[in-house]
């Protein structure tokens, strides 16, 4: 099995997760990006393996509370548990900075997503018909009690 490596994320990694986050639906632009690395409530982390960043995730991170924004992984290295990885590393160092429970919304259709979510402990919370534009589906909101 690969190592994976996650830390927080740096000036210099926007770019690349920018690129990466157009894999994704309803992306962020690297504006956006870049916007969020600049905000003092954002928590961003890299996962790295074979000394490329495999994914990010980024989480806004007030009072005690988390709400997962995005977490995309790039394709070429989906399907090896790096998404797990990165939450549950990302979910553990946020705990240590005071967090009591993480937030996030997921696309009904993206069952791979929903059941990673599930896998970790994250719970259905309930659902907000219409959330997503591109293309056009509800999403499932989910919490987690840290």
């Amino acid at each position: 099995m690969e190592q994976i490596f996650v830390r927080p994320m740096q000036q210099q990694d926007v770019p690349y997760c920018a690129k990466i986050e157009q894999t994704a639906l309803d992306a962020w632009t690297l504006e956006q990006l870049q916007s969020e690395f600049a905000f003092d409530a954002a928590r961003l982390f890299v996962a790295e393996t074979g000394g490329e960043i495999a994914g990010f995730a980024a989480f806004q991170f007030a009072a005690d509370e988390l709400t997962l924004n995005t977490l995309t992984i790039d394709p070429k290295f989906r399907r090896r548990g790096i998404a797990q990885t990165l939450l549950q590393q990302a979910l553990h160092e946020m705990k240590q900075q005071g967090a009591a429970m993480c937030f996030l919304e997921v696309r009904v259709n993206n069952e791979p997503a929903w059941r990673l979510y599930e896998k970790i402990g994250f719970e259905k919370a309930g659902m907000r018909r219409g959330f997503y534009e591109n293309p056009h589906d509800d999403a499932f909101v989910m919490n987690k009690i840290l």
